[in-house]
């Protein structure tokens, strides 16, 4: 169960405790019924002022606190990571050296066709920063995927260093037959 459904079933049964309705509750807190009953069921967009109310009227305290993930010190081996991601290569067999080797085309195939869980792995083999740098490096075959990784790039501060590929294809191909 999330952190976020837990607030949720606390609030819930905190007010139900109380013999709060939700319209009594939401004069305490200056707030609608429909925002607390958003908070009661599973809502992930908390806002920590009207948390803060809330707890006030509940007579309770707000304890908010990062906590860190438990992380293994030591990283995935490669070989874990090329029989996870290894689905992601059909075309040609993923081998263990080519996640030393040829990082790039094999970061390029999983922005493209894996999913989260494939991405941390990488993430978790590489480290962040060299993951980051490898994706500032991709070409893409997808508007979509060049637009969604740039964003993220732009957000980490970074900029992508190569240009969308299908239009260099594209280009290399047409005068190829001239």
């Amino acid at each position: 169960m999330s952190s976020e459904t837990d607030l949720s079933q606390q609030l819930r049964e905190r007010r139900l405790d109380l013999g709060l309705s939700l319209r009594q509750l939401a004069r305490r807190t200056d707030t609608s019924a429909a925002t607390l009953s958003r908070y009661e069921n599973g809502w992930t967009r908390f806002e920590v002022y009207t948390l803060r109310k809330l707890a006030t009227a509940l007579d309770c305290e707000l304890d908010v606190k990062l906590v860190p993930k438990h992380r293994s010190e030591s990283r995935p081996r490669i070989a874990e990571v090329a029989r996870k991601i290894g689905r992601l290569f059909w075309d040609r067999p993923l081998e263990s050296g080519h996640l030393e080797k040829n990082t790039l085309w094999v970061v390029e195939r999983v922005l493209e066709y894996g999913n989260l869980d494939d991405i941390a792995s990488l993430v978790g083999l590489l480290g962040r920063e060299a993951f980051l740098h490898r994706v500032s490096e991709a070409r893409f075959s997808s508007d979509r995927t060049r637009v969604f990784w740039e964003h993220v790039l732009r957000k980490e501060g970074m900029t992508c260093t190569r240009k969308f590929s299908r239009r260099e294809v594209a280009t290399s191909w047409r005068s190829s037959r001239s």
